[in-house]
């Protein structure tokens, strides 16, 4: 049996008064980490706003020069999706080797992460249901994530709340979930160049007035159950090199 198979624990990370480029520096490191076979847990939640753009997103979708003078960093994830602003919110990313069962296929890993997501937001008090129909993917995307409801999306009341991601090396893979807890209207708008209300109909909040140290403990919860696996608290590292930010 490969150790990948033998492995029953899930390692978990916690930043929850951290800095952007720390932590999405770690996300490069626990990718890595999931290539020898560890199957690790990193939550996180920025104070300030911040702006993160996906892996391939183009600099022009975003108002670099509304964003300085706001004071409003921009950083770039190393999973693929759009943009989107963190403030309070949640960012579970779970890293898995390449041979995981829950690895093997995109669709496949998005239902699995997601129908794990959904009750243990539900048992933190929020709400997030699978879209019945969700879009297709296409060229003509909105530059912000939760303006786009397809299968890697949870949603209430017709808003999307949780917007999802992944990253596939040969030998690791890791999935990333944006759970909104704070809508950041004003700098979605800024950042953007929307309108306000545009933001206000088309993204929600995942656990209404929720914490992020709250509704984590319940989002460990419920993918270590669904994943079958212990619970290892592990001291957070330092990054191998912190991610930078996008100047223009």
């Amino acid at each position: 049996m490969s150790a990948i198979a033998d492995n029953r624990e899930l390692e978990l990370f916690v930043d929850f008064d951290g800095r952007p480029e720390r932590d999405l520096g770690l996300e490069m490191d626990f990718l890595d980490r999931a290539s020898s076979g560890a199957v690790s847990l990193f939550l996180y939640s920025w104070e300030m706003p911040v702006v993160v753009l996906g892996y391939g997103q183009k600099i022009d979708d975003i108002d670099l020069d509304w964003c300085r003078g706001a004071g409003v960093p921009v950083y770039r994830r190393m999973t693929g999706g759009t943009g989107v602003v963190h403030r309070r919110d949640i960012a579970v990313s779970l890293f898995l080797p390449a041979e995981h069962r829950w690895a093997q296929k995109i669709t496949g890993l998005y239902t699995l992460f997601l129908g794990a997501l959904a009750p243990a937001l539900e048992r933190a008090g929020g709400r997030g249901r699978h879209k019945a129909n969700p879009q297709k993917g296409g060229r003509d995307r909105s530059p912000i994530c939760f303006e786009d409801q397809l299968s890697d999306t949870l949603v209430a009341d017709g808003r999307k709340v949780v917007g999802c991601a992944q990253a596939r090396r040969s030998r690791a893979v890791l999935i990333h979930a944006a759970v909104s807890l704070n809508l950041c209207v004003d700098v979605y708008a800024g950042a953007f160049r929307v309108p306000e209300r545009r933001i206000e109909e088309g993204l929600g909040e995942a656990v209404p007035g929720g914490h992020a140290e709250e509704v984590a403990s319940h989002v460990v919860t419920g993918l270590a159950e669904a994943l079958g696996m212990a619970v290892r608290h592990q001291v957070l590292p330092d990054p191998s090199a912190y991610a930078s930010g996008i100047s223009g």
